[in-house]
């Protein structure tokens, strides 16, 4: 790799991965080398660019060449533009509302504590093992914002958080009998366990939840 690769870069759409590769092979900083093998954040793009600028030397703009003025051609005469209508937006329950909201807190919270990490890499006279730890705290943090990012998205498409769908909304006569079939056995393991008295409760309103849903009473 050479200094032209840097400018090509530094002109393109400038690919976190290329131009960590692009440091490695021509930089000097070890700690930079390091935050760039880090997945990539807005503050590591930031100092990538601003690094990999730092390595290519001041060369003196060309003297812009005078040309002539061209006419302008003739506009030609465009057909009206439609403007689709936007489909309205799908209605949210409270639920679904109030979970996005508290997934959207945490997110917020992770991605402020790791751009409060992130300063702290480059700070001087930091131990390595310091630094380690420093790198191991923002990965933890990366994989916590995927995940609330994929949890995030499962309520928009689905209107609730993932995991089984609760017995009220299932309407398939099958599954409701499995259930039924599962909640009747787990029952009659806990029908002498007084130390399990709530779940034998739970389970006996959730046997019956099924049943008015699979026997719903007919209107006289």
């Amino acid at each position: 790799m050479k200094l032209p690769d840097i400018t090509a870069w530094l002109a393109s759409e400038r690919d976190f991965a290329q131009g960590a590769a692009l440091y490695a092979a021509l930089g000097a900083s070890a700690t930079y080398k390091r935050l760039f093998a880090l997945p990539a954040t807005d503050y590591a793009s930031e100092v990538l660019a601003r690094e990999l600028a730092g390595l290519v030397p001041l060369v003196p703009a060309p003297e812009t060449a005078v040309s002539l003025p061209v006419p302008a051609p003739e506009a030609a005469v465009s057909p009206p533009v439609v403007v689709p209508t936007a489909e309205p937006a799908p209605a949210v329950s409270l639920e679904a509302a109030a979970a996005l909201s508290a997934l959207n807190h945490r997110l917020k919270a992770v991605r402020d504590e790791r751009s409060h990490l992130h300063p702290q890499l480059t700070a001087k006279g930091l131990r390595r093992t310091e630094r380690q730890k420093l790198a191991g705290q923002i990965v933890e943090l990366t994989d916590k914002e995927v995940e609330l990012l994929a949890r995030i998205a499962h309520v928009q498409a689905h209107g609730r958080l993932p995991g089984p769908v609760p017995t009220a909304q299932v309407t398939d006569p099958g599954e409701l009998r499995r259930r039924l079939q599962n909640a009747r056995s787990l029952r009659s393991k806990l029908r002498d366990n007084p130390d399990r008295a709530a779940d034998f409760a739970d389970l006996e309103n959730e046997i019956t939840l099924i049943l008015s849903k699979l026997n719903p009473p007919k209107n006289v």
